[in-house]
């Protein structure tokens, strides 16, 4: 048994994943193996059965643990899970089923009488990624609100014309007006701070994709090319000359 050469379970129905998914759920094992039986692998290493019957719930809670908070003896299945996380209910998630593709009898539900089964199918292990999601919700619903609150009350001082609407991305161009034509030239500075918030903005969003599915990648590809756009557009709005002392703080194309 290998690795690379997952058990089969004739009772389970699975996709077969790709390649490469299957090299990510590797890259987890590895680390999980490494952390479990204290020892350093190669990273082309393949595990033996006998090395994936040492996998348990209790070594994975605590492998979580420590991805969660840093401790690996935090018992945070029954205790407060320390906020902020470090990682979300999603990772866990794909943590979990990138450990259990390579587990011997993965189509087994965990029974912790005979300790026989499959122990990412443990019900703690699903305890714990519920309870981390919950916490993940509670704490982030107040701070979207207040930050929600801070760029409209931002926005509402920029004496500019309606911006044109970024929709979300896809393989066509997403800005349908120049804002380098539209936005007056005292008022570039604060468009590209607005500007600069959407690409950060969209590079988290494209780092979180990279733990995803293959089939996440076009949508990863539409993101970077609308970050390009966005960043053409504060280039082009640098490149406008600020208004001189004897036109004032007047907007382009008000006569004088």
């Amino acid at each position: 048994m290998s690795a690379t050469t997952p058990a089969t379970d004739q009772d389970v129905s699975v996709k077969t994943p790709k390649a490469s998914q299957i090299n990510r759920y590797q890259r987890v094992l590895h680390e999980y193996m490494e952390s479990n039986l204290s020892r350093a692998f190669p990273l082309n290493y393949q595990f033996t059965e006998e090395e994936l019957s040492t996998v348990t719930p209790e070594s994975i809670l605590k492998w979580m643990n420590k991805k969660i908070c840093g401790d690996a003896n935090v018992d945070m299945l029954h205790g407060d899970i320390p906020t902020p996380v470090r990682c979300s209910h999603h990772v866990l998630d794909f943590y979990k089923k990138s450990i259990s593709y390579f587990m011997p009898n993965k189509g087994q539900v965990w029974d912790p009488e005979t300790k026989r089964g499959n122990p990412t199918r443990s019900k703690d292990i699903n305890n714990l990624i519920k309870k981390v999601k919950e916490v993940g919700e509670s704490a982030e619903g107040e701070p979207k609100k207040r930050k929600r609150d801070t760029i409209s009350t931002e926005t509402a001082t920029l004496t500019i014309p309606p911006v044109p609407q970024l929709t979300l991305p896809s393989a066509q161009s997403t800005i349908t007006v120049p804002l380098s034509a539209a936005v007056a030239p005292h008022n570039a500075i604060p468009v590209q701070n607005v500007l600069r918030r959407l690409v950060a903005q969209n590079t988290q969003f494209i780092e979180l994709f990279g733990t995803f599915s293959e089939t996440m990648k076009q949508f990863q590809t539409n993101l970077r090319i609308n970050n390009q756009q966005i960043l053409a557009e504060i280039n082009a709005l640098g490149s406008v000359a600020p208004p001189s002392a004897k036109e004032g703080g007047d907007d382009l194309g008000t006569s004088v």
